[in-house]
């Protein structure tokens, strides 16, 4: 089959997708859509179906094809008038309604059973190859159908989907398998078995089948009966029928895989030959074709090769070629009979503004997408190259748009079978299975030592299930989507998690085996503490501490904790917990950084090393969790955001289904013929309507009924429920007949809503549970759920509860496809750890995976990492007598990761989704938000002005009668009134100039400026409109350059043209005005602006502290500023005054406190009380200072007028409140009393700006929508809280004594043991029946203890506890069994899933809405995101401070060749080396022996040798200014040179004390530098660091946050008795315990059981003889502040670190935009283009070097008017005559004519003439923003540079932005246009002057003596706006670049403007349009204009140029 290439032109972007066309089959009708505008949070409106001609669904019928949405804010379509249009787009809208009968449209029910089978197993099987894009548009069912053609409309005829036709996708080409060629019998006999229709379905049920036979195999329990039990062994494969079945299944799965290989081929692509392979990599070099460097169609480029470059045949290239020849076979066929490449599809589009453009970056994507189609599958990009590299020459990502094409391209291939991902995990299924079938017949298997590996792979065959569905398939197709970036992040954190390993060796290794032991007494053996690590013991003669003892005998040092004895001994859970060596740490590091888990070995360490040894754990934290991690978070959201954006899909659903959200819009509208008719609506509905808010009052009257609900309720109370449920049923059934009725007589639209299939369904469910055998039946419980449900009514009517909850599920459909998806991966993993786990775990361990529902539960409490270590180790010791517990654990732990890390986070993503604007609305919105800004807004009046009294009175002062005075005399009367009261007027230079002042009044300003910044922020410069820059270049004080005076002169002149002058004025005015009438205010009212009604502002007191603060609110109008000097001192002592308070709180304890008065007695005056008491007397100061300055609240700058003021006040009187109690009350008044000292540390916020600005922005902004957030969770928790009181009621208690039966025998005593279970300490306890506390206190017997316990469960800590508890119900009052009902964990599975994971991502969801609002982003389109984030790309980069001129001896040179070049052969030996020490670092252990310890530390020395010569030799190359420069340098230095003397004293001096631990540090920062050398390390690294700023200010926010909690929870319960979870470290008596529990319990470790155990009341604790000396907690205390602190800890500032991240995570959209990539390569090239012509000293560019560099410049950033082939060295090697040719008649002097015609033919005039026209702009636009005296700086020129090269900037920028460039776009286009009538006015005159000269000469043959005057050149000024004539004479002076450097190009001819932008939506030219097919004709957004003279003096009329043209005229005339 051939298929023909369509060609595009070069005036076609191959960067958008095609579009429908009138050329296409498709209808008219189709060809436009409606956008979709969310104002609020909705659902989405897009899937991820290819638009066009590849919608065979139709799913993409309303998606806006044509229309790009603009910046109107009215440009949104009615939906009333695009629907209705046809019977077609009737049919469309359908597909998403239930108005139409399924049998209506297939026909019959079998019918649609079969056509939705074949489709399953189109997708699932798979046998065309097909790529995931053509599976989303095969739905479900029967819904889809192909596109008709316009004749077939109206037929009436059934539609059906296309499927793929096998025939055409699976062609028998080439010879498969070495030997099958096309015409073997084998062959074509497996390509009729594969072509036979009914083998995809066959397959597909063999599938299923697979997964039912497995389930079945796996639900028999296989368990150890006893612990000493040991697993079985077996020999032979069959043992059970299911293993004959799999067997037979496999036999055909294999003849299945036989088939594809023999018609597909293995590996080889088929039409390559077999031979090839045994082609001798060493083949002699030969040259390679020259590949064209675009695609077909396009004009052919010849690369420097054709144009006589000679390439020499380096030692590189001889090692690609091997290279090449090795890999070359395995390269696919660039040919295919059956799919060419449709350039078509990537090139011919329409852009958004009507105009076809291209930049070099397009050149190489397209150029690119040419290669990957010539070799789809490459498998030459090897993966150690790429990564050792420490650059890539050509890292082009393709845009996402070819990405998603090239997907289309190679996945419909015939490609080879392991060419495709799902026949790779096919044949590693089958592999396995035969491998095991093999090892089971042998007995290897589950011999003495298991292998169970491969029998858990085979189970991947039923993986293919994932694509069983639509929506699964599309969420399929996103991972594959984000996967590159994925993989980058994974590389990212897996490097950190290796440090930290790394880290971890070499801190703890043995640390965890030093343990407590009890001595031997009483007959007994020394008995180990195996949870209680040590670093010493007591030596029970002398009682002192001695050191540790080891395993050979030696001690170590003391440190840590000491116990009775303390020795090494094994490591936790048989050794596996230790960081003994890289494998356990890296598993620890991995516990860490799942947050779960962690807190056993953090204190573990802290016993056995040091206290510090936790910022281990924090550190690992805060860097892993909190910020790398969050990495993944971000790629999921940004780049599922972006497939939305781009493809206006859906990334979570094919068809999304459309909720209404406005219910009461359909109750009047009804849908007729596709249109929204309205209708009459009935009286009864009406009176329905009224009636709505009873029925959610009976609603909440049901659940509270059923709240009520006890243990063991009372007769009437059960006669209550039972009464109260019956009558509410039947009162909600009328409900639903009234509403039915009120249908009537269209009773079919009641069922079209879903609200109304909801609550008939409920109530049916509730009336049938009413029935009494139901009722009495032991399900009723469980079916009260019909009851509770009707609570979402009362939800909905909660205010602001309905659009929350109508945004979180408006994308139902895709919610629904990402639980199905969850759950199919929770299966299959759950199969796979039957697999490998059944029979290895005991009984009685909840967690044993002896069956599949049991392995479902297990993955399941993985997935929620709820103490999914102790399922790790169980697991792993369980698997250790049969040696396979390092399968185990990286089988779990990988489970762990991938499912925590990324399948949970897409419930983020989902979620988030919903959140998101539309990309159809955004510029709508942007507009909006930019018209409501333009306009003054409304003052909002406060509440103190209302409560003002001098507002009450009004004045009556002297007016003037200005009834008929002109307007614009009001202002001057008003501001000379000002005046008169001497007000301060602000000039506009203020900010500029601030900085030149001086005199008496200049400061030392270095320390102020910091003190200023740290406590009020950097003061905001404004923004200088461009009519101002000639003002700013008159204040320079370096000589005037004339040029910088023309052009003031010209900017002058256009600014006479420009009203910008006039909106700043009138701005300016607007301002002057309000502070003209606060005046006026002031001036009627004398005694307003006093203080006290006594200090005026003439008073020195309040004159003075007016100086040393500032005012509330605004500025002081009559008053005095505050003083740059004193303010800065005044808050700098208020700091130091709080600070001081903090450690005065954080020593004086509780503790402290009661060890003092036990010591000095109870005595007033202690040193912390007076204190206390001094530093609360300061901020009181600060209170009387500035009330006296401004006033308290009726002032015009009064105290209360500032929220933070409010803020200062409360912290102010509660500590009064603490003070005074303190001081008359000796320790305090109270609990309450003495806490309120915490407050003192809230006062940092208001003190430090940062802080300020981080609270506002991250909490008070976004407080409300979290506090909604809240509000939804709790009223989620309400009805499940009452479920669970149905339930489980009365049925989780148990007796303390494990022994008995039930209640009845829980009575006596029992002998319990404190040591394990040793009977040699027994001690009796009472037998108590009582609920459970396995970890934490819960029951369910009452409605308030189920609501608390879900809420501890939300947080997804102890709900694993609570279901072991609640799988073990057996009956009532009888002892539990373990799994005795496991079905019980269905009701926490549910509830994990929409409470713990839906609900606790709403709160992160709403913290990236709030950040995205904050920022603006929401709001922004892709390519508004691409250019914010290529600025944070161009902000980040600095010029390189290199050498201009290379050094001239031979080895600096040399030297700096290799400091130069970063991806030479030096460069790679040094990756490589730091690759080895990395692996050297990963084989430290705790068990090495010294020899081998002084290898690894010989080959540290070697290494740091390595890294100083490398330091080195850098250093010599580069000099050393140019060294110091870049900070890697000094880096290298410090760290090579530390460890080389850290290492050589270790190695030969000493192997202890502080040189051991920095040898180890510096060892460990050399690994450091592969993030330097790999680029994509280098580019995550990057991307993360640019989030470090909020992340650090959000940290510190944080920090406050902590020590405040801090010293309320030491102040509350550090005398508070130990419960089960305290010990000495675990514990509130001091501060830092204090922060190190609230750090973990940030994570959710443990908290509810601390917030449990601090509950403890009396008896159980010491009675409160006071409240200062009790041991008791406190309920009301405890549930407060642990559950505020989980609160804000937990959902809000954790999750803020994610929005951070999120927010500015920018990495994803620098690979998915291939145009606006700008590679190292490129940027490097760029720099050295900088440092060889910048001023070395300020990095900046001068003037007359603009042009020398523009023409250095290369790549993206090329600007030459000609490219550089067609220079004359280059043109000159090109057309030099070869020897052959020298004496031919078109050869003169050596330069063969013929060739320069042919290479000259080349060149395409046009593209010169856009070319010049840019290089004019760039040109004019640097010299406006050159700085006099100074130059244009590094970041602006690439700013400049990418305005013109990279972007479009109506696309790009934002409105307010794309306003500002619009205006400079004039002003560039007015220069450019002035230097043209210069230019021309100069011809003019030149042309004048030589015909006059001409004329001369002429006449000289007559002899006489002429003498007249010469024509008098005026001097050199141009025209202002003044008049002063304009010079026309003299030397070229104008801005062109005359003559400044050879390369200097001729400006050509501009355009005049005409009113807009006047140059091309991209303004690049790519090489390709230097061709001789290319015409002359000008584009459509091309700036040339013809040089026809006439045109441009037509354009000149009427203008200001019109003067110059008639004094020209008059000067030649003169002439």
């Amino acid at each position: 089959m051939q298929t023909s290439i369509r060609t595009f032109s070069v005036d076609e972007d191959p960067f958008v997708s095609p579009a429908v066309s009138p050329d296409d089959d498709t209808p008219p009708e189709s060809w436009a859509g409606s956008a979709y505008l969310t104002t609020q949070a909705g659902p989405s409106s897009a899937s991820l179906i290819p638009e066009g001609e590849d919608d065979e669904a139709h799913l993409t019928a309303n998606t806006y094809h044509h229309h790009q949405p603009g910046w109107s804010i009215h440009d949104i379509r009615d939906p009333e008038r695009s629907s209705g249009a046809s019977s077609k787009s009737r049919r469309k809208s359908n597909r998403y309604t239930t108005s139409h009968s399924p049998l209506k449209k297939t026909g019959t029910t079998l019918q649609s059973v079969s056509r939705g089978l074949r489709h399953m197993s189109v997708r699932v099987v798979n046998f065309a190859g097909r790529g995931l894009d053509d599976h989303i548009r095969l739905g479900d069912g029967d819904e889809e159908s192909p596109p008709k053609r316009k004749d077939d409309y109206d037929s009436g005829e059934p539609e059906y989907p296309t499927l793929p036709d096998l025939r055409k996708s699976l062609p028998t080409r080439g010879r498969t398998l070495g030997f099958m060629g096309p015409t073997n019998p084998i062959r074509l006999f497996m390509y009729r078995f594969l072509l036979f229709p009914w083998t995809e379905p066959i397959i597909l049920l063999l599938i299923l089948f697979h997964l039912v036979v497995l389930s079945i195999q796996s639900a028999r329990s296989i368990t150890l009966a006893t612990p000493d039990a040991k697993p079985l062994q077996m020999r032979g494969y069959f043992h059970q029928w299911e293993d004959y079945a799999l067997f037979a299944l496999f036999i055909f799965f294999t003849i299945e895989c036989f088939a594809r290989m023999c018609v597909s081929g293995l590996i080889l692509d088929p039409e390559v030959s077999f031979i090839s392979t045994f082609t001798s990599p060493f083949k002699p070099f030969e040259d390679e074709p020259v590949r064209s460097t675009v695609t077909p169609g396009l004009t052919h480029t010849p690369s420097m090769n054709r144009l006589g470059v000679a390439r020499t045949h380096t030692l590189g290239h001889r090692l690609r070629q091997m290279k090449n020849n090795f890999f070359k076979p395995f390269a696919l066929h660039h040919k295919s009979t059956t799919d060419t490449i449709n350039v078509t599809a990537v090139a011919t589009v329409r852009t958004r503004s009507r105009t076809e453009t291209r930049t070099p970056m397009m050149e190489k994507a397209i150029a690119t997408i040419q290669r990957t189609h010539d070799v789809v599958r490459d498998p030459k990009s090897q993966f150690l190259t790429n990564f050792l590299r420490s650059d890539k020459p050509d890292t082009v990502s393709l845009p996402f748009k070819l990405i998603i094409e090239q997907s289309h391209r190679s996945t419909r291939r015939n490609m080879p079978y392991l060419r495709q991902s799902w026949n790779r995990i096919d044949f590693l299924s089958i592999l396995c299975f035969w491998i095991s079938f093999a090892l089971a017949t042998g007995g290897i298997e589950k011999g003495s030592t298991h292998i169970g590996i491969f029998r858990a792979l085979s189970v991947l065959k039923v993986s293919r299930l994932l694509a069983v569905t639509s929506g699964t398939t599309t969420i399929m197709r996103s991972l594959k989507t984000a996967r590159p970036l994925l993989i980058s992040v994974a590389y990212f954190v897996l490097f950190a998690m290796l440090l930290f390993s790394v880290i971890g060796i070499e801190s703890f290794k043995g640390s965890f085996s030093r343990s407590c032991f009890l001595q031997p007494t009483l007959g007994e053996a020394e008995i180990q503490i195996s949870d209680k690590a040590c670093g010493g013991w007591v030596n029970p003669q002398t009682l002192e501490a001695m050191p540790y003892v080891k395993k050979d005998g030696t001690v170590g040092r003391i440190k840590g904790y000491i116990c009775p004895i303390g020795q090494e001994g094994d490591n936790p859970f048989n050794n596996i917990e230790s960081y003994d060596n890289f494998f356990y740490a890296v598993l620890q590091v991995a516990i860490i950084s799942t947050q779960t888990g962690f807190t056993g070995p953090m204190y573990s360490t802290i016993d056995s090393e040091y206290f510090l040894s936790c910022f281990f754990y924090v550190i690992c934290i805060i860097v892993l969790n909190l910020w790398l991690i969050n990495l993944f978070v971000a790629v999921i959201t940004n780049t599922f955001s972006a497939i939305r954006a781009e493809t206006r899909k859906s990334a979570f659903g094919a068809a999304p289904l459309i909720v209404n959200i406005d219910g009461e819009h359909d109750e009047n509208f009804g849908v007729i013929d596709g249109r929204l008719i309205a209708t009459r609506r009935s009286k009864l509905k009406g009176y329905y309507q009224m009636t709505e808010w009873f029925w959610a009052i009976l609603a909440l009257a049901s659940l509270t009924i059923q709240a009520t609900r006890t243990v063991n309720p009372g007769p009437i109370h059960r006669q209550l429920l039972n009464s109260g449920e019956l009558a509410i049923t039947i009162a909600f059934d009328i409900e639903i007949i009234i509403r039915s009725a009120t249908y009537l007589p269209d009773w079919r639209d009641f069922f079209r809503k879903g609200r109304n299939w909801l609550d008939l369904i409920l109530a049916i469910g509730s009336t049938v549970i009413q029935i009494p055998p139901v009722r009495s039946s032991s399900v009723y419980p469980w079916l009260t759920i019909f009851q509770l449900l009707r609570f979402y009514r009362v939800i909905l009517e909660v205010p602001r509860m309905k659009p929350l909850l109508l945004a979180v599920f408006g994308n139902m459909y895709g919610m629904t496809n990402m639980i199905l998806f969850l759950f199919l991966v929770d299966f299959i993993a759950a199969l796979m750890a039957v697999q490998l786990l059944r029979g290895y775990m005991r009984s009685d361990q909840t967690i044993n995976f002896g069956h599949i529902y049991n392995a479902f539960l297990g993955m399941w409490q993985i997935f929620t990492s709820e103490n999914w270590t102790v399922v790790l180790y169980n697991a792993a010791l369980a698997s250790q007598p049969v040696r396979q517990s390092v399968v185990v654990i990286l089988f779990l732990t990988g489970w762990m990761l991938f499912a925590n890390f990324i399948v949970l986070q897409m419930f983020i993503a989902v979620i988030n989704e919903n959140f998101d604007v539309a990309e159809e609305a955004k510029k709508g919105r942007q507009a909006s938000h930019y018209w409501a800004s333009q306009r003054q807004a409304k003052a909002q009046t406060s509440w103190t002005k209302k409560l003002n009294p001098y507002h009450w009175f009004a004045p009556a002062p002297k007016a003037i009668a200005v009834d008929n005075l002109p307007s614009s005399l009001v202002l001057p009367m008003q501001e000379a009134l000002v005046q008169d009261h001497s007000i301060p007027k602000r000039e506009p230079s203020t900010k500029v100039t601030a900085g030149r002042e001086k005199g008496p009044r200049h400061y030392p300003s270095r320390s102020l400026r910091l003190l200023q910044s740290f406590f009020v922020g950097e003061q905001p410069v404004a923004e200088i409109p461009l009519t101002n820059l000639k003002n700013l270049r008159r204040d320079s004080t370096i000589p005037p350059d004339p040029n910088d005076d023309e052009m003031e002169n010209h900017l002058e002149m256009l600014a006479t043209l420009n009203a910008e002058n006039q909106v700043s004025q009138d701005i300016s005015d607007a301002l002057y005005e309000r502070r003209a009438q606060k005046a006026d205010f002031i001036r009627n009212h004398p005694s307003y602006d006093k203080t006290f009604w006594v200090f005026s502002q003439r008073n020195i007191v309040r004159q003075w502290c007016q100086k040393v603060v500032e005012p509330a609110d605004g500025e002081r109008i009559f008053g005095q500023p505050h003083s740059r000097l004193a303010h800065p001192i005044f808050q700098l002592l208020i700091l130091c005054t709080v600070i001081a308070g903090i450690v005065v709180e954080s020593i004086a304890t509780p503790v402290y406190r009661r060890s003092y008065y036990a010591r000095m007695g109870l005595t007033r005056g202690s040193w912390f009380d007076i204190a206390e008491a001094s530093l609360g007397l300061v901020l009181f100061l600060e209170f009387l200072i500035k009330i006296t300055a401004d006033g308290l609240s009726f002032t015009p700058n009064a105290y209360l007028r500032s929220i933070w003021n409010f803020f200062d006040l409360f912290v102010l009187i509660g500590l009064i409140i603490n003070i005074v109690t303190g001081l008359v009350f000796v320790g305090g008044l109270s609990r309450l009393t003495r806490s309120l000292k915490a407050l003192r540390v809230l006062r940092l916020i208001t003190l430090i700006e940062k802080m300020r600005t981080t609270f506002q922005s991250l909490i008070i902004s976004g407080a409300l929508r979290i506090l909604d957030a809240a509000v939804l969770a709790v009223l989620y928790m309400i009805p499940f809280a009452v479920w669970g009181l149905n339930i489980f009621a009365g049925r989780m208690n148990s007796c303390n004594d494990t022994t008995v039966g039930g209640l009845s025998d829980c009575v006596g005593e029992f002998p319990n043991s404190a040591i394990g279970s040793s009977p040699g300490f027994p001690f009796p306890v009472p037998r108590v029946w009582s609920n459970p506390s396995p970890s934490t206190s819960f029951s369910f017997d009452n409605f308030r203890a189920s609501l608390l316990i879900l809420f501890e469960i939300v947080s997804l800590e102890g709900w694993s506890d609570v279901m072991r508890v609640a799988t073990s119900i057996t009956q009532l009052d009888q002892q539990p069994q373990t799994n005795a009902a496991q079905f019980n964990a269905f009701f926490f599975i549910i509830y994990i899933l929409l409470g713990g994971i839906i609900i606790f991502t709403i709160f992160v969801s709403i913290i990236i809405g709030n950040f995205s609002a904050r920022t603006g982003t929401a709001f922004l389109t892709q390519p508004q995101r691409e250019w914010i984030d290529l600025k944070k790309l161009i902000s980040r980069q600095r010029p390189s401070k290199r050498p201009k001129v290379k050094p001239t001896s031979a080895f600096r040179a040399w030297c700096f060749d290799r400091a130069v070049h970063k991806r030479g052969w030096w460069g790679r030996v040094m990756t490589f080396l730091y690759v080895l020490h990395v692996f050297a670092l990963m084989t430290q252990s705790y068990a090495a022996s010294s020899v081998i310890d002084d290898i690894r530390n010989d080959f540290f020395l070697a290494i740091s040798g390595v890294v100083i010569l490398d330091a080195a030799i850098r250093g010599y190359g580069l000099g050393w200014h140019s060294f110091c420069a870049n900070g890697w340098n000094i880096f290298d230095a410090i760290v090579g040179l530390g460890s080389l003397i850290t290492t050589l004293v270790v190695r030969f001096w000493s192997k202890e004390g502080i040189f051991t631990t920095l040898q180890k540090l510096f060892i460990v920062a050399i690994a450091f530098k592969l993030v330097q050398r790999a680029d994509s390390l280098n580019k995550l690294f990057k991307t993360a660091v640019s989030s470090l700023p909020v992340i650090l200010s959000l940290m510190a926010l944080w920090l406050i946050l902590f020590m405040f909690f801090a010293i309320m929870f030491v102040e509350v319960f550090s005398l508070t008795k130990w419960g089960s979870a305290e010990n000495h470290d675990k514990n509130y008596a001091s501060i830092p315990n204090a922060l190190v529990m609230l750090a973990f319990m940030s994570c959710g470790e443990g908290w509810n059981q601390y917030m449990h155990d601090y509950t403890l009341t009396y008896p159980r604790c010491t009675g409160p003889s006071s409240d200062r000396d009790t041991d008791c907690g406190s309920s009301g205390w405890a549930l407060c502040l642990f559950i505020a602190w989980n609160v804000l800890s937990m959902y809000i500032f954790m999750n803020m670190f994610t929005g951070v991240v999120v927010e500015n995570f920018s990495y994803v959209f620098q690979l998915t935009s291939g145009a606006k990539s700008i590679t190292r390569d490129e940027m490097r090239a760029f720099k050295k283009a900088w440092a060889r012509f910048a001023n070395p000293k300020t990095q900046r560019l001068e003037r007359d070097l603009v042009v020398p560099f523009f023409a250095e410049l290369s790549g993206i950033f090329e600007v030459r008017i000609y490219p550089l082939r067609y220079n004359l060295p280059n043109l000159k090697a090109t057309v030099t005559a070869s020897d052959l040719d020298w004496n031919s008649s078109h050869v003169v002097q050596g330069i063969d004519l013929a060739k320069l015609k042919h290479a000259l033919d080349g060149i395409s005039y046009a593209a010169v003439k856009r070319r010049k026209a840019l290089y004019s702009r760039l040109y004019h636009e640097a010299n406006v923003r050159h700085h006099s005296g100074k130059g244009i700086s590094f970041t602006e020129m690439l700013l400049l540079l990418a305005h013109h090269k990279l972007i479009a900037d109506r696309d790009a920028l934002v409105l307010k932005d794309l306003v500002i460039r619009t205006e400079t776009n004039k002003l560039i286009t007015d220069l450019v246009n002035l230097d043209r009538v210069e230019s021309l006015l100069k011809m003019i005159i030149y042309r004048r002057r030589f015909k006059d000269h001409l004329r001369r000469i002429h006449e000289q043959e007559i002899p006489s003596i002429v003498v007249e005057n010469p024509p008098t050149t005026p001097p050199s000024t141009t025209r202002n706006v003044a008049g002063s004539p304009l010079s026309i004479y003299g030397e070229p002076e104008t801005p062109s670049p005359s003559n400044s450097d050879s390369r200097t190009p001729d400006l050509g001819n501009i355009q005049p403007r005409s009113g807009g932008l006047q140059r091309r939506s991209r303004a690049e030219v790519s090489p390709t349009e230097f061709s001789p097919s290319h015409q002359d004709t000008p584009s459509v957004g091309d700036v040339s204009a013809s040089t026809d003279a006439d045109n441009i003096l037509f354009s000149m009329q009427n203008s200001v140029w019109g003067d110059m043209l008639v004094e020209a005229t008059e000067e030649e005339e003169k002439l």
